[in-house]
């Protein structure tokens, strides 16, 4: 643990949770493959298609055709690509009309990663309220160091849901997230704080929260000299930029777990989807049913400014919707982001 104001030790951010995807792969039976072993093709023939070996040879297993017509990868996808191995994680990709790259995992990969989902977003409902004192701590420390930068960036992520911040992504295609934020990004009112940045997916994200506790030290981070708004005066008093690597290695000091700004948005998505299920009455019918689940994730997607579908897939909890759709989430949710978390982890552990 470091001293005299500064960060942690780097440490590389999710050991923990590759570990814990390594060993239920190794119960699962499944195969970590990248994207170049994907090696069986799709063809267009006539009106349909058909499938090919890496040597070029038409497929005519029934078994291994089942298998790749059971992925159900659109007509119109192009550049279509299969696992030969049934246990791989990655079975499939293809490009959409858009030139983007769609995936199609095994089924018990996807139970993977929603287990060790739940996993961190416990950690963190547990270590919540640790994360509050140390950060208000640090935030009443020295300033401009490296510790108070730090717990800026965490308040900051907590109150905006904003992303934890890429510095290739600035660099390459001027997205911004909390730790690249430019000090043209952010305006403070008093106890308001107002940002207004290009995000990742060039999508124009504005957020006004009112906080005197971060307002006051965004603004002190402001009279540092530079552009970016996350820096702090380092050995010899040099200005550094903070990374979000070393906000997460706060994280993880202050929390004893292995916590990272990501999971804050994993925990406030679910959240919102939660609280929003929780203040409706049960469903007459399924359609109706899948109606309010689809409004919940477009609300909670624009929180944190991506699509419902990456919401839903990515930062939304399985067992959320489980519940739900069993009648069995609470009638009513705290109000305090702590509170939201415990029953949040409640809902999660009885799904689990």
């Amino acid at each position: 643990m470091a001293r005299n104001g500064g960060l942690p030790a780097i440490v590389h951010p999710d050991m923990a949770t590759i570990a814990a995807i390594n060993r239920l792969m190794k119960e699962q039976g499944l195969k970590r493959v990248s994207q170049a072993a994907l090696r069986l093709q799709r063809q267009r023939c006539g009106r349909g298609f058909r499938f090919v070996d890496a040597s070029g040879a038409t497929i005519r297993d029934g078994e291994t055709l089942a298998r790749l017509k059971s992925l159900a990868m659109p007509p119109a996808y192009i550049n279509v690509r299969y696992a030969s191995d049934p246990r791989a994680h990655l079975q499939a990709t293809g490009e959409d009309a858009a030139g983007r790259l769609q995936y199609r995992y095994h089924p018990d990969w996807l139970a993977i990663r929603e287990t060790v989902k739940a996993g961190r977003l416990r950690d963190l409902a547990r270590s919540l309220p640790r994360i509050r004192r140390s950060v208000s701590r640090a935030l009443g420390g020295e300033a401009c160091d490296s510790r108070y930068a730090a717990a800026a960036a965490v308040r900051l992520v907590m109150k905006a849901a904003i992303r934890a911040g890429n510095d290739a992504y600035a660099r390459e295609r001027g997205t911004r997230g909390a730790t690249t934020l430019l000090k043209s990004n952010v305006e403070i009112d008093g106890v308001t704080v107002r940002l207004r940045f290009r995000a990742k997916g060039a999508k124009t994200v504005a957020r006004e929260v009112k906080d005197k506790r971060l307002a006051g030290a965004l603004g002190t981070l402001l009279s540092l000299p530079g552009r970016r708004l996350f820096q702090y005066r380092g050995e010899n008093d040099t200005i550094r930029q903070l990374r979000a690597h070393e906000v997460n290695a706060f994280l993880r000091e202050i929390s004893g777990r292995a916590v990272s700004l990501k999971d804050f948005r994993t925990l406030l998505a679910s959240a919102s989807v939660m609280d929003s299920l929780s203040a409706l009455a049960p469903a007459p019918t399924k359609r109706l049913q899948k109606a309010a689940v689809r409004d919940a994730i477009v609300a909670a997607s624009e929180t944190l400014a991506n699509t419902p579908t990456v919401c839903r897939k990515s930062y939304v909890h399985d067992s959320v919707i489980a519940a739900y759709e069993e009648g069995r989430l609470p009638r009513r949710t705290p109000r305090s982001l702590e509170r939201q978390a415990m029953a949040l982890a409640r809902v999660v552990a009885r799904h689990a």
